[in-house]
């Protein structure tokens, strides 16, 4: 029950602050804004009204959006009657928010304390896997390992190697967690693991101690963090079309997994994650496809390199109502796919 409120949560959050970055926009713009709403249509229900535009709930939860009186240029507080610069404001205003949202969610980490290598005994836990022994045993991202069959964990090495030395064999790990000792918990690191996931399922490295910063320090640390997440992304796509990584898709049965996952670590990881998946909310919108706000940016780039001449706004229209549809089409396939992964 904790992981699907922390995904109707973090889901509702970033689907809240990017539909609002589209509707201020278009209402600084005058533009005339029909409909707030959560989710796809059909329409559950009408939550509320504010001046002449409904709010609302709709039944299929995989996004949201803002509807504005766009297509036709001259129907009155259209958005098609506005310059360039102000539509492609609007288009582009979710993706913005999206992209500050996770400025702040970073900043509020560290802000509130963000786990930092620290110099001295004992190997750190900076991740741990899905269905491993170490969930199974009750570890955590942020345990520092301080002895493992009673013997001290000098460093991570040795934390390494006295994993490696007992495959298939049951061993009592002790941990501190928050400055505190744990008792003794027990785990099999397995003999064949999944691959890349090491025999007890988790990532070491030097021993950790949480560490917070002022606010002045923590807005930009968190615009870097920001920034450095983004090139990670571009990096790993990279490296995708280099075959270097397999390309893995997911989509909402994933994040619902990931999410559930994630709050298991703690609040201050789950507002981590929500940053993450803002700036890949961030990127995806910007993709030029249809349907997509980066789609709709592209015909106002079309129409400025055609030196003004519009694309008509039947045949645009019917370019996004396909996009749309091939969009959910394989929204729909990737969430069979998902589930066959984590189910099947």
């Amino acid at each position: 029950m904790t992981g699907f409120i922390s995904f109707v949560v973090v889901f509702s959050v970033l689907i809240f602050v990017h539909e609002l970055g589209h509707f201020v926009a278009a209402k600084l713009a005058k533009v005339r804004v029909e409909e707030f709403g959560f989710g796809y249509p059909p329409r559950l229900l009408k939550i509320g009204q504010w001046r002449e535009t409904a709010i609302t709930i709709n039944l299929l939860p995989i996004g949201g959006f803002v509807r504005m009186s766009e297509d036709d240029p001259t129907a009155e507080g259209s958005l098609a009657a506005k310059p360039r610069k102000v539509r492609a404001l609007v288009y582009t205003a979710g993706a913005l928010m999206n992209l500050l949202l996770a400025v702040v969610l970073f900043s509020i980490t560290f802000m509130v304390g963000t786990w930092t290598p620290v110099e001295g005994q004992g190997s750190g836990i900076y991740l741990v896997s899905p269905n491993s022994p170490a969930e199974a045993a009750g570890l955590r991202p942020g345990d520092t390992i301080i002895s493992i069959n009673g013997e001290a964990i000098e460093n991570v090495d040795q934390a390494t190697q006295m994993i490696g030395e007992n495959v298939g064999q049951e061993i009592e790990i002790t941990v501190r967690r928050e400055n505190q000792v744990l008792p003794a918990v027990k785990a099999v690191p397995r003999v064949n693991p999944p691959e890349g996931d090491g025999a007890l399922g988790v990532s070491l490295g030097q021993p950790l101690a949480r560490k917070a910063y002022p606010v002045w320090e923590a807005l930009p640390m968190g615009a870097r963090a920001t920034f450095n997440m983004i090139a990670s992304i571009f990096d790993g796509i990279s490296a995708i079309f280099r075959k270097e990584m397999p390309l893995e898709v997911t989509g909402v049965l994933g994040i619902y997994n990931m999410t559930a996952e994630v709050a298991k670590s703690g609040i201050v990881r789950l507002i981590e994650f929500t940053g993450f998946l803002s700036i890949n909310l961030f990127l995806f919108n910007l993709l030029p496809l249809p349907a997509l706000d980066g789609g709709r940016l592209l015909f106002v780039v079309l129409e400025w390199v055609r030196r003004g001449r519009r694309v008509p706004p039947e045949k645009e229209g019917m370019v996004h109502a396909i996009g749309m549809f091939v969009l959910l089409a394989l929204m729909g396939v990737v969430f069979v796919a998902d589930y066959i992964r984590y189910f099947g």
